[in-house]
């Protein structure tokens, strides 16, 4: 997921977070070797046996969240769940591929082989596995839980630190109409479990932006006709960037430009005094000034005329060199 420099806040959120964890090098996983095993039925296809190196991978990392809570545990399942139908719509896109109720029992077995000896009771994310999505499901129904664990993340924040509501306003704002969507299917029989572990009466943006400092944010949209409403989803965060930033009228520019200045010339002075860089330096100006030095001495030694040294000691009885030309 790629955010822009204004959006760079949101990596914080666990939707941002959990995804990009979900999608780390697989190369350090230790359950790898099942995916190896004839049983699994992945040798005839690398890109599936790739699809079921990023799933143990992360069944690896789950197994080892044996503390965390319910809703993490929830939000982890899910994510992996919509990695394996991701991937798996994109390998069928340009290959021919297994249906997907084949691939899914490949590794649900890869699964129960791995924690067949666990007897902690936790069923590794076996209940998301049961029911199978069209890609047009899973994907809504991945955007209505990323929505639901950030605004509980946004929640706890919020409880710490109010004034941090600026960071969150537009993108809080931003999901009214989601979180309107959310809320009509889950009032609905959920026959697409589109709202499994969702909550949607305890996840309303509206009530977050009722807060003081939220509210604060909102006056000052009304005063500037809504910048969000005109395409603009973080002119609350860029406004407060903007604050902070530095331009070339302050006096910190010319201090900061003046320090980079000197730190630079210290450091090519430190290279030329103890690098051998500097010592080729030395040697090339040292050159320089032997060969100016011998060329001064034969430009000396050329312009005293060879003749002189045969004059006649007697100048005025010398020869004269000159032509003589008859008329």
């Amino acid at each position: 997921m790629q955010l822009s420099a204004g959006q760079s806040f949101l990596a914080e959120l666990p939707s941002f977070e959990f995804f990009n964890e979900l999608n780390k090098d697989i190369s350090k996983c230790s359950y790898s070797f099942y995916c190896e095993n004839p049983e699994s039925n992945f040798e005839d296809n690398i890109s599936l046996k790739i699809l079921c190196y990023f799933f143990v991978r992360n069944l690896e990392i789950l197994e080892k969240r044996k503390n965390n809570s319910l809703e993490l545990k929830n939000l982890y399942c899910n994510y992996l769940v919509y990695l394996i139908y991701e991937k798996y719509y994109n390998i069928s896109e340009g290959f021919r591929a297994p249906e997907l109720d084949e691939i899914f029992d490949k590794l649900n077995k890869v699964r129960n082989t791995i924690f067949s000896g666990d007897t902690s009771g936790r069923d590794y994310c076996e209940n998301f596995f049961k029911k199978k999505f069209s890609y047009p499901d899973i994907q809504k129904r991945n955007k209505f839980y990323d929505y639901y664990v950030n605004f509980k993340h946004i929640e706890d924040k919020l409880k710490i630190k109010e004034e941090d509501c600026f960071k969150y306003y537009d993108y809080l704002k931003n999901k009214k109409k989601l979180y309107e969507e959310l809320k009509q299917e889950c009032k609905e029989t959920d026959t697409k479990s589109y709202c499994q572990n969702i909550d949607y009466n305890k996840c309303d943006p509206n009530e977050l932006l009722k807060l003081p400092k939220c509210k604060e944010l909102e006056a000052k949209d009304d005063a500037q006709g809504d910048d969000s409403q005109s395409g603009d989803p973080c002119s609350h965060m860029r406004e407060w960037e903007t604050y902070y930033s530095l331009n070339f009228s302050d006096y910190r520019v010319v201090l900061l430009t003046g320090l980079a200045i000197w730190g630079i010339l210290i450091t090519l002075h430190f290279l030329y005094k103890n690098t051998p860089v500097g010592l080729c330096i030395r040697n090339f100006l040292k050159k320089k000034e032997i060969i100016r030095n011998n060329f001064d001495e034969d430009l000396e030694h050329d312009m005293l005329s060879d003749n002189s040294d045969h004059l006649h000691a007697n100048l005025e009885t010398g020869r004269y060199s000159m032509g003589y030309h008859l008329g």
